[in-house]
This record gives structure tokens, sequence and C-alpha cells, in this order.
């Protein structure tokens, strides 16, 4: 079998591609989300995550802050009170859980009446806030009280 210049010409790219993916599949990493936008939603087994913890709405409607060991920091308490609830900043401010017929579970409570930009943001230091659009701070999970 002879060596062809054209041939090698037309595997090429398909060797190049296969490179490519190969190598973005073991060494890109995957980006993580710690903050939420006013109108956007944190679905049912999905999470924002910074600094090794994770703020997860869980698909027993337990919307839960956990450290990088999976220890309960703080929870809203609503486990089993449904099954795949999301979760959802409101455009009034307001962080909203509903259950899969759009029914409201839990919420914070921080409804302001007016349409702003809002944003919902895990910090590195373990705290849940809600913030306005002038960066001021209108919840904080550790201040929050711990009921349905």
């Amino acid at each position: 079998m002879a060596f062809s210049f054209s041939s090698a010409i037309t595997v090429l790219p398909l060797l190049f591609t296969t490179v490519l993916l190969i190598i973005s599949h073991f060494s890109l990493p995957a980006y993580a989300i710690s903050s939420l936008k006013s109108g956007q939603w944190l679905r049912s087994g999905k999470s924002l995550v910074n600094a090794g913890y994770s703020f997860t709405m869980n698909q027993d409607c337990s919307l839960v802050l956990y450290d990088s060991n999976k220890q309960i920091i703080w929870s809203t308490r609503t486990q089993g009170m449904d099954f795949g609830c999301n979760l959802k900043l409101q455009h009034d401010g307001n962080l909203v859980m509903y259950n899969t017929i759009g029914n409201m579970i839990w919420s914070t409570k921080t409804n302001k009446n007016t349409w702003k930009i809002y944003q919902l943001v895990l910090r590195a230091d373990h705290s849940v806030v809600i913030k306005d659009e002038n960066g001021h701070i209108i919840w904080d999970n550790e201040l929050s009280i711990l009921s349905p």
C-alpha cells in the first residue's frame, strides 16, 4: 500500500477534530454558575456553586446550602412538600420556589413591588444574598427565618 498525499489531506481534518475533542473533554473546565439574575430559574437538581459551596434546588423540593463535604449549612426545610420544584428570582426581588403545577412552596418574602434588576449570589463566604441593581442586599440567608 503506497502513501498518497491526497489521502493524507482528507484524513487530516478528521484526525485534527478527533484530537481537539479528546483534549477538550479532559482539559476544559466546567464553568460553575454562582448567581441568578431576575427572571432566571434554578431548576430541580441544579446548583449554584462557589468556593466549594453549593446552593442546590433538590428534587424533593428542599433548597439547601451545602459545604464542600455535603454538610447542610442552611435549608428552607421544605423537603418532601412536593417533587420537582424549581426556584425563580422574580423581577420584584422575591425568590420563589414553585412546584410542578406552579403553586408557591416557599419564598424569601422580598417582593418590592418595583420592577428592577436583582441578583441572587452564592458568595465565597458561604452566604447567599439577593442584591438590588445598586448592590444593596435585600435578603441574606444567614438572617432569614427558616420556615416555609
